[in-house]
């Protein structure tokens, strides 16, 4: 019987890691795909189509996708930020900047949702969590310090959306928090991505419908392909599924290496080269993210940020 356990904590581990690497290697890939979609058409269809198959999903096996009246207000602020607001930063900071760049700084992540919990006070940090905080910061300068090795306008502003990102990730976060005690991670997304949506058509429609389709080249729709399937969808039910086998903190402790597959993949595909401060940057964010997550006194009944999956 023990053995059986550890087959089965050795299999969601090894998910796990797979997840994070699918998680990482979409980031090249949709930026890849830019080439072919205006920003916001590409998130509209991904989120459109994965909020109705999540939604599909979750009536099949809990027969209701239900929400109480109270929660009203935290979905919709979740999809207005965690959905929305994430993807205008995510998909123009990809447009603008470097995908190792978005990587990088994506990476802060965890910090930006201990400062938010800190300062709804859902959450009690030690000293050394700002120590933490502040060579973060110094690091994520370095990463914008070493963007394009030159000051330019546009890369500047790809950075900068890529921190709204990070921000707007790290919010959602703390907001599905409470929302995890009452559905399941899969009810969440459903619903997050479905209210999400409702902006993105308004905002993204206009662009899906000047979309010339017949001059997409294969990055394109494999970009779109990989996005929605593999990284929005398998991904994510991956990583719900290793969760319930050896439990969140187990498998958010594997997140630090998403930095590290992005920054390969971009290398890969892209041909990308990491200058000498973000690759400075890079390590010290990561390790001051790891002494910022040990700095983080939990909540009686705490859900890590990588509960809520990536939308990403």
């Amino acid at each position: 019987m023990a053995a059986g356990r550890g087959r089965w904590a050795d299999t969601a581990t090894v998910l796990a890691l797979i997840t994070i690497a699918m998680w990482a290697l979409n980031i090249p890939v949709s930026k890849l795909a830019l080439d072919d979609w205006e920003p916001l058409a590409f998130s509209l269809v991904r989120f459109g189509i994965g909020g109705l198959f999540y939604g599909v999903w979750v009536l099949a096996r809990e027969g209701s996708l239900r929400v109480e009246r109270r929660d009203w207000p935290m979905f919709a602020a979740g999809g207005l930020i965690g959905i929305f607001l994430n993807q205008i930063g995510y998909m123009y900071a990809l447009e603008k900047t470097t995908a190792s760049t978005v990587v990088l700084i994506m990476a802060t992540t965890p910090i930006w949702t201990a400062l938010v919990a800190r300062a709804l006070g859902w959450e009690f940090v030690k000293p050394l969590f700002w120590l933490a905080i502040a060579v973060a910061t110094g690091g994520v300068l370095l990463v914008l310090w070493g963007s394009g090795g030159t000051v330019e306008i546009e890369s500047i502003q790809g950075d900068l959306l890529a921190l709204l990102m990070a921000v707007t990730w790290g919010t959602y976060s703390v907001i599905v928090r409470p929302l995890m005690d009452r559905y399941s991670p899969a009810h969440v997304s459903a619903v997050m991505m479905l209210v999400g949506t409702v902006p993105l058509i308004a905002f993204g429609g206009p662009q899906l419908m000047r979309q010339d389709f017949g001059s997409f080249g294969a990055a394109g729709w494999v970009g779109m392909g990989y996005a929605l399937f593999a990284s929005l969808i398998i991904a994510n039910l991956l990583w719900f599924h290793a969760i319930r086998r050896v439990g969140s903190a187990r498998t958010v402790a594997f997140m630090p290496l998403q930095p590290f597959f992005g920054i390969v993949f971009s290398w890969l595909l892209l041909g990308e080269r990491l200058d000498w401060r973000q690759l400075a940057g890079g390590l010290v964010i990561v390790g001051a993210i790891v002494v910022a997550t040990r700095s983080v006194a939990p909540l009686p009944r705490r859900v890590d940020p990588g509960a809520a999956g990536n939308v990403d």
